[in-house]
Formats: structure tokens, C-alpha cells, sequence
């Protein structure tokens, strides 16, 4: 899921957007100069420039502006409709003819509930206590007080755009995991061998790489030390189980305990795996960035299917018996009616 840097700001006054364009989109933090930042980190050497390069890479937002409360509330709709909200709001208190920030925070609020947004106040404006009471709301609102400085901006911007977007990941998660543990209780209720199992297997999986923005996932039953059943998205969907480093790597897995390993295919491309084992079941995904919340997220899936996999294999056996009892009983119902035949 790719980081939502996405920042709305309202103003009837051009000069006050145009601060807030250049705060939150500076001319220096480009593409171009953020690679020669990175270059010049790794000719140097230095962690602390590095860290602070990565920071300043951090703090450029995708910056839209609007000069009036109707107006911005029409991007918000918009950009909710497209798929791509808003993560943080600035508005101005005091806009006219239009709406003031307390009309826009409360109709952009009754559209998007997950949007943070800072009503920016002036001396002159309202004190804060009767903003609050008009608004009717103090979730995911904060005040910012003319005149302000770059840093203050930035520092809203980051640490809100961040708490958005760790929620949306939390929510995603949950989510997941819902749908995991109620398709398992689903399975309960049924006869399923593991080629009936392999669609839900393969959805859970669906969700599991749109939720990690990573189409490189798997999950696959190793046993004996073969494998017995492979579902796979990306390049796992591509013939890529039967390098034979994959299948040494898969073999070699004897703790529950998550890995990190490098993966060399076609003695050139080196990519990173990171796996997950619980009992017969091993999950995985490729990725050439570190994916926060990933190992517990798999650690979850690897737990999960290999009770889906012992509960499978439950009710197979189950199945089996009665199958067998089924078929002795038709046994025993042609001699009976054998037997009635001879009686006549």
C-alpha cells in the first residue's frame, strides 16, 4: 500500500497558498536532488546525512489548493471518488463570501471521516473553545494560530499524514485478518480436500499483496520434505518453485522464527525474500524495499493455514470414515434385501 502524502489547502488569500505550496513542496527536494543527496551520502559515508536526507525525501507532499471551502470540498469528493483522498487538510478560519473553516471542516468531515484537518486561526478569529463548540467535533482536528512558521506546517504535515496513513494499515490488516478467520470458521462448517480449499487460499493471498502494495506472495505445504501444495501471485505465479534455490531455501526452514534471506535467480538478480513457517506451511513474498508490519502479517497467514490445512485434513479423514461406514451400510442393505428375496 503506498504511502498517502496526498495534502489539501484551502485560502481565498493566493499569497497564503502559495506559502503553503512552497513549506510543503519545496523547489530543492525534486527527484533529481534528492538522488544527488542519496549519491552524495553513499560517496561519504555518513549515517547522519543520510538520515537527515531521507527525512527531507519524507517531507514532500502532493499539495493541491483551493481558494474557497465549496471548492475544496469538491476536491475532497473527487479525490475520495478516484480512490485517492486526501490524507490531511489545512483550511483558513476565515474565507468570504463562502464558507468558513468551521462550515468546511464539518462537510468535508460528513464525507471523509479519516481526514486530519487544522483549522488555521487568526488573533482576531474566534478563541478555540468556541471553534470546538461550532464544529461539533475534536477528532482528527488541531488549530494552527497566525503567524506560523515553516517548521510548525511541516511538522503537522508529517506527523498527521502519518498517523492517517497508520491507521488506513492498521484497518487494512484487520481486515484481512477478519476475512482469514471467518473463512476458517466457514471451513469448519464443510467437507473440503485441499484442492477445494486452494480458491479461498488463493484470495486471502489477493488481499495479502494489495494490502502490502508486494505481488510476489506465496504460500505453499512443504512436507516430507516435498512440496505438496503451491499457490503463488507475481513471479511465484511463474515457474519460479522450481529453481532449485527456492527449493533449498523452502527445505532448509526449521524454525518459526522469521527470515530474511537473498534469493539468486539466473546467477544475476538477487532479490529478498522474506518467509514465514508454522508446522507443514510456509509463506512468503518478494520485495526490493523492507515492508513494515510485514513479518507479523505473514507470521498470522502461516499460523492460519496450517490450522486450515489440519482442519482439512480432519474432516478428509472424517470424510473417509464415513464414506466407508456409507458404503458397508449399502452392503449390508443389498444382503438384507437378498436375504427377503429368499424368503419369499
Amino acid at each position: 500500500m503506498p504511502y498517502n502524502n496526498r495534502v489539501l489547502v484551502i485560502d481565498d488569500d493566493p499569497a497564503i497558498l502559495t506559502i503553503f505550496e512552497t513549506i510543503l513542496r519545496p523547489k530543492q527536494t525534486t527527484k533529481e536532488m534528492s538522488n544527488l543527496s542519496l549519491l552524495t551520502d553513499l560517496l561519504n559515508d555518513s549515517e547522519d546525512d543520510e538520515e537527515q536526507s531521507h527525512n527531507i525525501i519524507k517531507r514532500e507532499f502532493d499539495v493541491d489548493l483551493a481558494k474557497q471551502g465549496e471548492e475544496g470540498y469538491e476536491m475532497v469528493k473527487q479525490a475520495i471518488a478516484e480512490g485517492k483522498p486526501y490524507s490531511v487538510l489545512f483550511t483558513d478560519m476565515r474565507m468570504p463570501p463562502g464558507w468558513d473553516g468551521i462550515k468546511t471542516a464539518r462537510e468535508v468531515r460528513s464525507i471523509d471521516p479519516s481526514i486530519e484537518i487544522i483549522i488555521v486561526t487568526a488573533y482576531s478569529d474566534a478563541p478555540v473553545s468556541e471553534i470546538v463548540k461550532q464544529v461539533g467535533f475534536t477528532d482528527r482536528l488541531l488549530y494552527l494560530k497566525k503567524p506560523f512558521d515553516d517548521e510548525e506546517v511541516l511538522q503537522l504535515a508529517d506527523s498527521l499524514s502519518m498517523r492517517w496513513n497508520l491507521e488506513v494499515k492498521v484497518k487494512g490488516m484487520m481486515s484481512i485478518l477478519e476475512g482469514m478467520i471467518d473463512s476458517f470458521f466457514r471451513l469448519k462448517t464443510a467437507f473440503y480436500t485441499s484442492e477445494e480449499i486452494e480458491p479461498f487460499l488463493r484470495e486471502t493471498l489477493i488481499h495479502i499483496s494489495e494490502f502490502l502494495d508486494t505481488p510476489d506472495v506465496f504460500v505453499v505445504r512443504f512436507q516430507d520434505g516435498h512440496i505438496t501444495m503451491k499457490i503463488g501471485l507475481g513471479r511465484f505465479a511463474n515457474g519460479i518453485f522450481d529453481t532449485d534455490d527456492l527449493k533449498e531455501m523452502l527445505s532448509n526452514i526449521t524454525s518459526n522464527d522469521p527470515i530474511t534471506s537473498v534469493l539468486r535467480i539466473d546467477q544475476y538478480i538477487i532479490m529478498p525474500i522474506n518467509l514465514q513457517k508454522c508446522q507443514d506451511v510456509i509463506v512468503g513474498l518478494m520485495s526490493e524495499r523492507e515492508i513494515e508490519g510485514a513479518d507479523k502479517l505473514l507470521d498470522v497467514l502461516a499460523r492460519d493455514m496450517s490450522r486450515v490445512f489440519e482442519t482439512v485434513t480432519t474432516l478428509s479423514d472424517l470424510r473417509a470414515e464415513l464414506d466407508e461406514k456409507d458404503q458397508r451400510i449399502k452392503q449390508l442393505e443389498a444382503k438384507v434385501e437378498l436375504l427377503q428375496d429368499d424368503t419369499k
